[in-house]
Order: C-alpha cells, then sequence, then structure tokens
C-alpha cells in the first residue's frame, strides 16, 4: 500500500515519464545532464552490418542506414561474410563477388549514403574474420614449424636420407608441398635420457595447441599461470646439454640426404622446417576465401591492406569511414614466420637454432633452462604480431586518415599480449555473449571485456567497446528485458560503447523475419520490436554517456606479467581484495613507459591514478620491469607481491639473473612474506603477506562502494567514474529478485540523486547519511534493476538521516523485511511513496523529526472485456473482445494462438473528481510479453520494456471517461511455428533460420494482467 506526501526538500523537479520515443530535443548546454537527458552521437550504439554472402543493393543500403539513423545508431561496421550453415541454417543468396567491381560501388556508395546522414562507418578488412584472401601465397600464409626426428647411434660414417616433416600445406599454385627448411640438429643425447619426463603442457607451451589451454577450476577463464608454474627437477635431468646440439646443415643436402662422420654417442637427428598451418579465411562470401595471413609477417598485413583497403579508399575516402576492424583471434597456434631465427636473435640476443629440440618436446640444458628458452619464444611470437601485424595496421590505417578497432586481445587463446595489442587501438574492443542454456552458459565463456576496458584506461583512450550480445542458439527470442542483465553486466565491468552484434541486411525479397547470421542476437528493421528499439537504444545511449565522462575509478592496478599467452579474465571478486573495491590489470609496456609516482600514488599521463601496484604469484620477473618497479617504490608507490628470484626468459643469461637478486635483495630485503611481510624502501613500500584489502585500508583506503542487504545472497554491481566535478555510479542488482539495501558511496560531503536511465529522470534524494567521509543511501532495486546515483552538489541544507515505520528502521538500519516492493520510494518532484500504511518517523540531521499517519492506498482494476485488434496481414483478426486477458497462445483461433508483430489492446474507464482530488495515479500492466507502448487519452506515455510494468499517469487521467490504449508486441517464433502448420504458399514467413519446427514451444505472449490503477493520497 502507498502514500504519498510532499517534502520540503524538492529541489529540482523532473517530471516522471517512461522514455517517449516521439520527444524531440535540442541541447545547447554541454552539462552532465544535458548529455545524459539527450545523449550525444558520441554514446550511441553502433552495430555489426553483415553484407551476407556479399549480397546488397543500393535500395538496401539506403534502407538499412536510414534505418539506423532513426533508430538511434551512430555506425556500422561493414561486415561482408558467408550466412553459413551453421545449426540449421540455409545459406543466402549470393551477391556480388567480393571486392569485385560490383561490390566496390555498393561500398562507395554505402559511404555516400553514410555521409550524407552523417553516420560513421567501419570496414572489416577481409570477408568473414581472420585476415586473408585469395591473394594469399603459402610464403605470407600463417605457418608453423615442423620437424622429422630420427635417432642414431654414432661413432661412424652416417649417410641416409632424412625424411620430409609430414603434414605439409599444399601450394595451390603449383600441387607441390610448401615447405622451407629451417635447420638440421644432431642432438647428442644423455644417458636414460628416454626415461625423463617430458616439460608440463609441453604442446601448448611451444605453441603447437593453444585451444588447449585449461580453465581455471575458480572458473574465471584460461589458466595462464600453468605457463610459469615451476617444474620440479633434479640436477642434469635433461635429454642434452646445451654443448653437445651440433648444427649440421652443412652436411644435409636440398633433398635431405645426410652425409656426416658422427662422434661416438646416440644421436637424435632432427629436421627442422616451416609450412603453412593449413588455416582459412572463416565464413567468407564468394570470392572471400583463401588462406589466412601470417600475423608476424609485415609483408603479409600491407598485402591484406593493399588488397581489401587501399582500392576503397584511394582516391574516394569518404568523411563517414573512420575506423578499420579486424575480428577476433581465431588463427589456432601459428608459432613461425620467414624470418623466425634472425628476429628472435634480434629481440632476445641469442641463437634460437640449438634450443629447438625443446620445441619436439626434449628438455636442452635443463628442465629451468628449457622453460625459460619457451617463455622467450612465445613473447617473441606476441610481439612479432603486435609489431609487423596490429601495429603496422593502426600505421597504415592513420595514412589514410582512420583509426583501428582490431579485437586483437583474443578472446580465444592466442599467442598474444592482450593489452599491448589493444593498446594501439583507437578505441579498444572486445565481445561478450548473452545468457544462454545452450551456448557459452558459463560467465568466463561468454564475458571478455574487462581486457578491453583495462586496456582504455592504462593507454588512455576514452571509449572502449564490445561486439554483443552475441549468441548461437536463440534466434529472435530475446527482448530488452532478456538482454539488459548481460548489458548491465558488461557496462560494470567497463563497456561504454555498444556495437550491437548484429544488424544482418535482408533484402525484401527475403521476407520477414528474412535473412539472418547463424550467430547474434537479430536487430535490425525485421524484428518485431523495431519501432520500440529507439527507447531501448536510448537506455544504453545514456549509460554509454555516463561511463564515458571523467576517469575510471579503480584503486589497485595488477600486472599480469610478462608471459605469453596472457589475457585479462572477467572482472571478478579478487581473492584478498573483496567486496567494494575495482582495478584494472597492466602490462609490461605500461609499467615500463606509463607509469610514474605522485603523492604516492601510481599515475598514468592520461590521469589515472591507482593506490597499489599488484604482482603476480611469480618468481620469475622481466628484469627491465623489476628495474622500474624499483624507481617507482623508491618514489613513494606501494606495491605488494613475492621476491623476485630470476629472470624470465633467456635473454641477457646469467646477468640478469645476478640483476635480479640486486635489485629484490635492494627492494624487498628480508621480505619473505611469513616472517617480514613489508619494507619501507625509499618513499614507498613493499608488501608481501598481506591481503591487498589490509594493505589499502592501512593506507586509510576506504571501500569504494559497498552494501547492506537482510539477504545473505545478494549481488550487487558497481562501476565508478569520476569527473572532477562529479562521482558517477552505476549499481546494479544482478540478481532476479528485488533488494533494498542500504548503499555506502566513497564521496564525502556531496549529496546523492538518483538518474534513472530507463526514464531520464533525476531525482535528488532527501534521505541519505554522512559520516565518515562516506555517503550512505537507501536504495531499492528491481529484479535485474539498475541505476545511477551520482554526486554533484555539496550537501547543503536539512536532509532526512533516518526513516522508521512503526517504529522499525528502515535507514539507516535495515529491517528484517526483505520487501519484495519498494517499501518507499521518492519521486522526481520531492514526494515520498510508502508501500504499507503505519506511523512514519522521518528525523533531519540534527534532531528535529517529522511523524506521518500514512494510510493504505486505493485500487481499481481495469478488468471486463477489453478490444483487441491485430494485424490481418499477419493473420490476426482486425477485431475481437477479449473478455479476460490471457497469453494469446490460449485462444482457440490460429491466427491469434500462432501471432507475432503488434496488436492494440482499448479500454476505457470512468474517474470521478472525488478520485482525483489530492491524488496520483498509477498504472500496472501486471504480467505482459515482450514490450508495450502505452497511450492515457491520447498521450503517449513511453514504452514500457523493463519489468514490472508500472508508471505515474497522473498528468494524463482526468475526471469521467478515460482512454487506455496499449500496443503489446511479441516475437517471431509463435507465427514461425504457427507456419509450419500451413501449407508453403499460405505462411506468412519466410526465413533460411529452420529451428522451429511445429512442436516447437510456442512462447507466452499479449497483455495478461492483472491491469491495476492505483490512487495515492498527497498533502
Amino acid at each position: 500500500m502507498k502514500w504519498i506526501f510532499c517534502t520540503a526538500l524538492a529541489a529540482i523537479c523532473l517530471s516522471y515519464k517512461p522514455a517517449d520515443i516521439t520527444t524531440t530535443a535540442t541541447f545547447a548546454d554541454t552539462s552532465l545532464e544535458a548529455g545524459f537527458l539527450r545523449p550525444p552521437d558520441e554514446a550511441k550504439p553502433r552495430v555489426f552490418w553483415w553484407w551476407l554472402e556479399g549480397y546488397q543493393t543500393t535500395e538496401g543500403i539506403r534502407e538499412d542506414l536510414v534505418a539506423m539513423k532513426a533508430a538511434g545508431i551512430k555506425g556500422a561496421i561493414i561486415f561482408d561474410a558467408g550466412s553459413s550453415s551453421y545449426n540449421k541454417m540455409e545459406r543466402t543468396q549470393n551477391g556480388p563477388v567480393y571486392l569485385g567491381p560490383e561490390w566496390q560501388k555498393l561500398f562507395h556508395y554505402a559511404t555516400h549514403v553514410a555521409d550524407s546522414l552523417d553516420l560513421e562507418l567501419s570496414l572489416n578488412i577481409g570477408s568473414g574474420w581472420n585476415d586473408g584472401g585469395p591473394w594469399v601465397t603459402p610464403q605470407l600464409a600463417s605457418k608453423k614449424l615442423v620437424w622429422t626426428d630420427t635417432v642414431v647411434q654414432g661413432g661412424r660414417h652416417i649417410n641416409m636420407q632424412l625424411a620430409m616433416p609430414g603434414k605439409l600445406l599444399t601450394d595451390q599454385s603449383t600441387g607441390l608441398p610448401y615447405y622451407e627448411p629451417v635447420v638440421v640438429l644432431a642432438v647428442q643425447l644423455n644417458p636414460d635420457s628416454e626415461n625423463i619426463r617430458p616439460l608440463e603442457n609441453m604442446d601448448i607451451k611451444a605453441v603447437h595447441a593453444i585451444y588447449s589451454i585449461p580453465f581455471t577450476p575458480n572458473g574465471l577463464g584460461y589458466n595462464w599461470g600453468l605457463f610459469m608454474k615451476e617444474e620440479a627437477s633434479k640436477p642434469g635431468e635433461a635429454h642434452a646439454f646445451l654443448r653437445n646440439v651440433i648444427d649440421i646443415s652443412n652436411r644435409v643436402d636440398a633433398k635431405g640426404n645426410l652425409n656426416w662422420q658422427a662422434p661416438a654417442g646416440r644421436f637424435a637427428i632432427i629436421r627442422f622446417g616451416y609450412t603453412g598451418t593449413g588455416i582459412k579465411v572463416s565464413t567468407h562470401s564468394p570470392g572471400g576465401g583463401g588462406l589466412a595471413i601470417d600475423y608476424m609477417n609485415r609483408a603479409a598485413m600491407d598485402l591484406q591492406y593493399n588488397k581489401v583497403v587501399t582500392p576503397l579508399v584511394h582516391p574516394r575516402k569518404s568523411n563517414s569511414l573512420k575506423y578499420l576492424h579486424d575480428d577476433s583471434w581465431e588463427l589456432g597456434a601459428s608459432n613461425w614466420t620467414n624470418d623466425f631465427v634472425q628476429a628472435f636473435r634480434q629481440l632476445n640476443g641469442y641463437d634460437i637454432k640449438k634450443y629447438l629440440p625443446v620445441l619436439t618436446g626434449r628438455i636442452i640444458e635443463s628442465r629451468s633452462a628449457s622453460n625459460r628458452f619457451l617463455y622467450d619464444f612465445r613473447r617473441t611470437i606476441a610481439d612479432l604480431i603486435h609489431d609487423r601485424h596490429y601495429k603496422r595496421f593502426a600505421e597504415l590505417a592513420a595514412k589514410d586518415g582512420m583509426g583501428i578497432h582490431s579485437e586483437s586481445g583474443g578472446p580465444h587463446p592466442a599467442p598474444i599480449d592482450a593489452l599491448k595489442n589493444l593498446g594501439l587501438n583507437a578505441i579498444p574492443m572486445g565481445e561478450f555473449w548473452i545468457r544462454a542454456k545452450t551456448h557459452r552458459v558459463d560467465a568466463h565463456r561468454r564475458i571478455y571485456v574487462k581486457q578491453s576496458a583495462s586496456a582504455a584506461h592504462i593507454y588512455g583512450k576514452r571509449f572502449v567497446q564490445a561486439e554483443g550480445p552475441t549468441s548461437i542458439g536463440p534466434h529472435w527470442e530475446e527482448d530488452f528485458a532478456f538482454m539488459k542483465p548481460t548489458l548491465d553486466r558488461v557496462y560494470c565491468e567497463g563497456l561504454n560503447r555498444l556495437v550491437i552484434h548484429t544488424y544482418t541486411h535482408s533484402p525484401k525479397s527475403a521476407g520477414k523475419p528474412g535473412n539472418e547470421y547463424f550467430a547474434g542476437t537479430h536487430f535490425n528493421p525485421n524484428v518485431t520490436w523495431w519501432d520500440q528499439a529507439p527507447a531501448f537504444l536510448e537506455w544504453n545511449s545514456r549509460i554509454s554517456y555516463m561511463l564515458s565522462r571523467g576517469l575510471f575509478v579503480g584503486d589497485v592496478v595488477y600486472y599480469y606479467g610478462d608471459n605469453v599467452p596472457n589475457q585479462v579474465p572477467l572482472k571478478h571478486v579478487r581473492q584478498g581484495l573483496g567486496e567494494g573495491y575495482d582495478d584494472d590489470v597492466c602490462n609490461s609496456e605500461v609499467i615500463l613507459t606509463r607509469m610514474q609516482v605522485k603523492n604516492g600514488k601510481i599515475v598514468l599521463p592520461d590521469g589515472m591514478s591507482y593506490h597499489v601496484l599488484v604482482l603476480p604469484e611469480w618468481k620469475e620477473v622481466n628484469v627491465d620491469v623489476l628495474a622500474k618497479l624499483e624507481q617507482l617504490v623508491k618514489a613513494g608507490a606501494t606495491i605488494v607481491g613475492p621476491r623476485p628470484v630470476s629472470a624470465a626468459g633467456l635473454k641477457k643469461g646469467a646477468a640478469a639473473d645476478a640483476r635480479v637478486r640486486q635489485l629484490a635483495e635492494l627492494v624487498w630485503g628480508k621480505v619473505d612474506g611469513t616472517t617480514v611481510k613489508e619494507r619501507t624502501y625509499g618513499k614507498g613500500k613493499v608488501i608481501y603477506g598481506k591481503a591487498v584489502r589490509q594493505v589499502l585500508q592501512e593506507k586509510g583506503i576506504a571501500p569504494d562502494f559497498t552494501y547492506r542487504s537482510r539477504k545473505s545472497d545478494a549481488y550487487i554491481d558497481y562501476i565508478h567514474r569520476s569527473t572532477g566535478d562529479a562521482e558517477i555510479y552505476y549499481i546494479v542488482n544482478r540478481n532476479e529478485r528485488p533488494e533494498y539495501i542500504n548503499g555506502s558511496f566513497r564521496a564525502a560531503g556531496k549529496a546523492p540523486e538518483v538518474w534513472d536511465p530507463i526514464t531520464g529522470s533525476i531525482t535528488p534524494q532527501p534521505l541519505y547519511n554522512i559520516a565518515d567521509g562516506r555517503v550512505d543511501v537507501p536504495l531499492f532495486l528491481e529484479p535485474f534493476g539498475s541505476t545511477f546515483v551520482v554526486f554533484r552538489k555539496t550537501a547543503a541544507g536539512k536532509h532526512f538521516s533516518s526513516l522508521a515505520q512503526n517504529g522499525e528502521s528502515l535507514f539507516p538500519e535495515l529491517p528484517q523485511d526483505t520487501f519484495s516492493l519498494a517499501p518507499f520510494t521518492i519521486l522526481p518532484g520531492g514526494q515520498m511513496i510508502f508501500d504499507a500504511a503505519g506511523k512514519y518517523t522521518l528525523k533531519q540531521q540534527g534532531g528535529a523529526s517529522r511523524t506521518l499517519e500514512v494510510a493504505a492506498p486505493q485500487t481499481t482494476a481495469v478488468d471486463g472485456p477489453w478490444a483487441v485488434s491485430f494485424d490481418k496481414k499477419w493473420g490476426g483478426p482486425e477485431h475481437v473482445q477479449f473478455d479476460q486477458l490471457i497469453s494469446w497462445t490460449e485462444r482457440p483461433e490460429p491466427g491469434i494462438k500462432y501471432y507475432s508483430g503488434t496488436a492494440v489492446y482499448r479500454k476505457t474507464f470512468r474517474v470521478t473528481a472525488e478520485q482525483l482530488k489530492n491524488k496520483q495515479v498509477w498504472l500496472d500492466l501486471g504480467e505482459m510479453y515482450n514490450v508495450a507502448e502505452v497511450t492515457v487519452n491520447g498521450h503517449h506515455t513511453g514504452v514500457w520494456w523493463q519489468p514490472p510494468f508500472r508508471a505515474n499517469v497522473s498528468e494524463w487521467v482526468k475526471e469521467g471517461e478515460n482512454s487506455l490504449e496499449v500496443k503489446v508486441v511479441n516475437l517471431w517464433p509463435n507465427r514461425i511455428i504457427g507456419d509450419q502448420h500451413l501449407p508453403e504458399n499460405e505462411r506468412f514467413t519466410k526465413t533460411n533460420v529452420k529451428k522451429f519446427d511445429k512442436d516447437y514451444p510456442l512462447r507466452k505472449s499479449g497483455l495478461i494482467g492483472p491491469v491495476k490503477l492505483w490512487w495515492y493520497e498527497t498533502e
């Protein structure tokens, strides 16, 4: 039950009104508030714009781009690809050959239309994913090391034919195997070498395999730590010593004939060479297939660019084409390139050849030396990919006036330094998948955004974007409310620019719902709810706008080491840090080139700062990084982590190990994490053996955001941005149930406001507490609810600091009742609504109090017959009466039972003068599927897409007869299922998706109610 009274504390009165997609306004004001109310273009979503099988037309381009503009989409990534026959999909019709004259005309027409509409375009530099195409020869394709291994007895002259390595790529131009020699080694094996235990996880350490990396048991993604795990070893445990590895390449002719006088001993004769991996461009359209390029080869990157980009932008570069893109790493295990031997020496300072037997599984010199060589090997691969592919890509794009937003950090396992790659992007980009029961069910297989967010923060990039919400399995089965929990989660990970996956071009001839890509949440004008999409997109834009203001607030930065592969897991509550603090992850490059200390804080050039730097639990460290860490601590930084023991890799040899020991002794001294846990060095401190949370609190850094709830398993996520003028917190309920909490914010001295990104309302909060540098605010969050809490004004005047109902505290102490509805709600005009009758006592800061006797509100059921109109074109009756509100699927008429699309419910109700006297009116739709537009007396109240479906309609209700119109939109599956019962020539739908057979379960649809009016007394 609810009652309303007016407080004397209404500072700002913005009327509550669900987002109205028909309202337009121009804001000259560039304030935070103005941008929130009408988000600028920079905050609006972009889309993946699939040209399936290369099919497009000028008409289709024009209609697609106009539709994007009208809906609130700012731009598109042109992505030519094959339609795929994956998972009950039919291939779509072919269009012009990729990059052929007709295809290029269509591309230029798209840029022309985008120019005229002031839209932003990006271009994926290939057809499908994995850069490559028919122009890629084996010489420039991705490569792998191969070998043959023959054991012989020495002490004699050996004349034999060495076998050619197997699994060689065939050069299609010659029909011959593609193979290039590297070296032939004679490895004198130590006695008993056949009994030596091989290196752990050999195949993935040597990048012979990459997708077999296991997941961590704690559900945080791939177990990158296994690459740096110490292996127990006995002295002398090796297959061979380095001094006994002999290069006999000059004893082998081009055909592999060995002619060699072997010394005494037992030898493994290993013939090394390289060939192509055979990995091809995936899911390409006609003309786009072929081998994937070698990402470690600069010439291969140049070739790809010159084949795809150059003919499209020279001399016709458009204003709308702003970015170039290549997609997620799906090259698998590529571990060699043409000049790898020379590049390895240049990067590491020693010859790789004598260590190559390690790549066959043998231990050379020692277990530790072999693992350290493999570290250098993988690091070299990553650095070459960074320098010769992604950095070169960025250079080429910049010359043509564009930036890049490659998905260069994975998310699939790859031999890369993900953060270093993403740092090259104009906009670091990741991806995320929607929650599902069939594909990528676990969070660590779905969410890849924290990595891109960290890259943006540590490299000084304003925007973080990600492709999503992707899915495989669902088709037209997601509404806005279903997408919201996933989106809220990735916004809390740091996303502030959504790239919707996916907007598929579907020609009119393909019917409706038309052609679709096998993956992605379908988002184009063929979806049933397209007319309502602007309201949902505006919600996303408001969040993106707010989360791109100022700087991210994170108290801790974690160094993820210098190992390859290395990627950042999803956001999680870190052990030792706990809830209430947020963090970033950094890499070696940022430590070495961007990190300094100011006033005891670790700072970056673009303004980011952290209180603590945490090191990984490894004993090996990059010696250059350790030297920089010594400087940072000396200058005042606090670093938490173990004392290093040796250098990572074999670079600089024994001198590097000696330097590590010297620096470790200088900085850590006797810190061992047990008897000695911290040490002051210079102006800073190094700590080991204490939880990071304890370290922060000893520094006086309280948690940024905490909350109290009566529910032990409450799960509230957050992200915090600071502009200097405002502290912006986005607060998210991760559970599908309501939560009443006391939220505590590190925003001393400022007054809280609740900014609702769905409605655009801004509500100053008259009830809060300020104490000990914190502001405590009561919050009620609906199931999967979310809101901004903004602190931008100094707390001034009197405000309420406590609220009790019948003597029991509602705030600041939490009551025993956990509430299914908000116990009270503060409206934008300053009123408060109470959910139950009773005596409410409000106390002001300073002691004054006010007591209110609250009565129960009145409710009126809007029942009886409803007039409902369906669209005859889609099989529904133009006029029908519903005597009671039920799901369309429960009706006997096939045209309603199987209906998909929009139906309009109409009803009148009478209101007396007495009912309106000193009253506010709320409309509650009850149960409804899936999206509604509500009109009261001809006034459009907005799009209602997030449960519970209730809102204040007081300004539109009048005395006498009132009209209520509810336009309800469901999803496509029911109509597609119903069509399976009809002859093909009588069907309403047409699509290449063949998922829905006639026995597929129908989905609840329509307005089910009960529909009620709630009447609240006001003062």
